[in-house]
């Protein structure tokens, strides 16, 4: 890991792991965190948009470290935990915002796109969620929080691995609230629209055109997803919210 500047206000002392972090949605919260004083481990398959993910972190007065890894390897997710409670003392967030999306009709859908969807989207948040709980106990407590979908909630066509990849993701987290809940660990999962990124399909850029060109179609920010994570971690004590949709408006 690879330290990166300095730190703000608020958040300050909490170590956060984000998955995803090279861009999108796991970009905007590192860097959402990062403003509020927290110290993001920034976790992602690909070094060179981490760092620059660090860069932006470290320009806005922020403090990041960089750790490549893919979170659907369960020996390199250990490290990455591992790295943090070395290096920073401990590990009081974790947010899971890595994701695949492989689509294509089920008749003509490939096994090994089958397998990538939900070893990333759902064996990866699995991995990472185990690999944090026992820090977090010594801690005296924390926070998880998974990005799920709409597609977590109501299946399309040519979308059967990622929606059955969020459903499973939906699931698995309500059952980990029941099992660490009394230990302080607060688990909770956003659940969003369509977001304006390069994922699922067309640029970021295309999809903005179609909204200033009347198309109907409605998407949230990056930056619109990381505040509804910020807010979850942010609540009080004595709250927790398992659930959060959020949608364009």
């Amino acid at each position: 890991m690879t330290a990166v500047g300095g730190r703000g206000p608020d958040l300050a002392a909490k170590v956060a792991i984000v998955t995803g972090a090279g861009s999108g949605v796991g970009r905007a919260t590192a860097l959402a965190l990062a403003a509020a004083g927290a110290t993001p481990v920034l976790v992602g398959r690909t070094e060179a948009t981490l760092a620059e993910t660090a860069r932006l972190v470290r320009g806005r007065g922020g403090a990041a470290f960089v750790a490549p890894a893919d979170v659907a390897d369960e020996e390199a997710v250990d490290r990455v935990v591992a790295g943090g409670v070395a290096e920073l003392g401990g590990i009081d967030i974790l947010v899971v915002a890595a994701g695949v999306g492989l689509y294509g009709p089920v008749q003509t859908y490939a096994l090994a796109d089958w397998q990538a969807t939900l070893a990333t989207n759902l064996t990866g948040a699995f991995l990472c969620c185990r690999a944090v709980l026992g820090p977090m106990r010594e801690r005296g407590g924390g926070a998880i929080v998974a990005v799920a979908s709409g597609a977590g909630k109501q299946g399309y066509a040519n979308l059967a691995a990622y929606a059955a990849s969020k459903f499973g993701l939906i699931g698995f987290m309500q059952s980990l609230a029941a099992e660490v809940g009394e230990v302080g660990i607060k688990v909770g999962t956003v659940v969003p629209g369509s977001i304006v990124t390069d994922f699922a399909g067309g640029s970021a850029a295309e999809k903005r055109a179609a909204m200033e060109q009347g198309s109907g179609r409605k998407y949230l920010e990056p930056d619109d997803v990381a505040e509804a994570i910020l807010f979850l971690v942010r609540q009080p004590a004595r709250a927790w919210t398992q659930e959060l949709n959020l949608w364009p408006f």
